[in-house]
């Protein structure tokens, strides 16, 4: 059952998609399924990558804490999403942790066996290149919004990204706390609240706890976030 559960989610996987059957059943074989209750670890800063992380079902962060303990969260991991795959190929240390948000499962890749194949499979490494690349891509464009783009115009991005993955585009529920979603854009928990008060002041957004309606997106789309 495991197996054939393990086989399905890799070959929906990105860098997983164009490989064979074979090819998948492979690395079924020598993956390991791993649950992980809230609050824990799934590695800590400093540590070496043994594998390529995928999470199935649940919700991770990944962050940093300074050394006076304050938490900067770098990514949020939704399900379907790797992560730690940079420190694997380069071979080097985490500099982040990951933490479960809520209960999850994450499949382990074995590193030896990623890097068997490739080794041995010209179209496995262009796969997981062309996969890498599209990862570097939206890297490029996180960095991008943190850097050039005031908080209004980080926090709609945010909820139009939101809104274009999810299956009622005008109604979305935030996939982590204000606290959490706050680091992740950069803005401190009182800034982003500001935000979302101004946004729902004028009509844009109606906000539920962590249900956000989208009024119109078009409108959200076109507001001027400069004024």
């Amino acid at each position: 059952m495991n197996k054939l559960f393990i086989s399905q989610a890799l070959s929906e996987f990105f860098m997983f998609k164009e490989l064979n059957a074979e090819q998948i059943t492979q690395i079924a074989e020598h993956s390991q399924l791993i649950d992980f209750p809230k609050g824990t670890s799934v590695f800590n800063r400093g540590e070496a990558a043994v594998g390529l992380y995928i999470l199935l079902n649940g919700q991770l962060k990944l962050g940093v804490t300074s050394p006076q303990g304050s938490e900067k969260i770098i990514s949020i991991v939704s399900p379907g999403d790797s992560f730690g795959e940079a420190i694997l190929f380069l071979e080097r240390q985490f500099p982040v942790y990951a933490q479960a948000i809520l209960d999850s499962q994450v499949l382990l890749v074995p590193k030896s066996l990623i890097f068997s194949m490739l080794d041995n499979d010209t179209m496995f490494a262009r796969k997981m290149l062309a996969g890498l690349s599209v990862r570097m891509h939206q890297l490029v464009q996180d960095i991008e919004m943190l850097s050039l783009q005031s908080c209004t115009q980080r926090f709609i991005g945010y909820l139009l990204q939101m809104s274009a993955d999810a299956s009622d585009a005008s109604n979305i529920t935030l996939p982590a706390s204000k606290t959490t979603i706050a680091s992740l854009l950069n803005l401190t928990p009182e800034t982003l609240s500001r935000t979302m008060a101004k946004l729902q002041q004028l009509g844009l957004i109606e906000v539920n706890g962590k249900d956000v309606m989208i009024i119109d997106v078009k409108k959200l789309r076109s507001y001027d976030l400069g004024s």
